[in-house]
């Protein structure tokens, strides 16, 4: 569902930074879309196993509870697990990635020498570490954030959300004890992977939709973009 817009502090925002907006929501209604699309086929196929499972004559009880039991986790597999993780998966690489587009953006823009990046850092994380000490926005507990969210991103993209197989695991499990939203878990029955809770991407979008365009406004207001 479309959330309310503050048109005052909107009609303030200069075309980027309202493209920036609209590029992040387009994430959110991704995820509303998907996720309450998957809900409705659960029930739907729920009711379906049901009629199955009662049209079936088993002569002992425990077979048929067996077969009930059955037809049902496979269905709350399927959609609790396997597609509604994919979705946000997908959700959580778009965001990273359009994160970047405005960042990147930003830094053809910028009027003021950007320092190298080191090894093995993002270049999310380092241009808005760079933006923020620029503009002096404080953005230290933001750019924390999403430097975890990167490392999600790249065991999702690199090693499939599996910590077996993602050469930085070790890491990225102390860097997720102490975050909330993202958890460790066997969902996949596959090993430890991971796990985003339901309505956590969405929290994490309506924070970046508040400080992202007021980072090029900052920027802007400071003359740190060139015109």
């Amino acid at each position: 569902m479309p959330k309310p817009i503050d048109l005052e502090a909107f009609l303030d925002k200069t075309f980027f930074a309202i493209d920036t907006f609209f590029l992040l929501s387009d994430i959110e209604d991704f995820i509303d879309f998907s996720e309450s699309n998957i809900d409705w086929h659960k029930r739907r196929e729920i009711r379906h196993k049901e009629i199955e499972c009662a049209d079936e004559n088993f002569d002992d009880p425990r077979e048929a509870a067996q077969f009930h039991a059955q037809m049902i986790d496979s269905v709350l597999y399927r959609f609790e697990v396997s597609l509604t993780q994919r979705v946000r998966y997908a959700a959580l690489v778009s965001l990273i990635t359009t994160i970047e587009w405005v960042l990147l953006s930003l830094k053809g823009r910028s009027g003021f020498k950007i320092q190298k990046k080191s090894s093995g850092t993002s270049d999310a994380v380092h241009l808005l570490s760079q933006f923020n000490q620029a503009a002096s926005v404080g953005l230290s507990s933001e750019i924390q954030v999403i430097e975890t969210l990167v490392q999600v991103r790249n065991c999702i993209v690199h090693a499939a959300g599996l910590f077996g197989s993602y050469k930085h695991g070790l890491e990225l499990r102390q860097r997720l004890t102490a975050y909330n939203g993202i958890r460790v878990s066997d969902i996949n029955h596959l090993g430890d992977a991971i796990e985003i809770e339901q309505n956590h991407l969405q929290r994490v979008v309506e924070n970046v939709k508040r400080w992202l365009p007021n980072l090029e406004d900052a920027m802007q207001t400071k003359g740190l973009l060139r015109k």
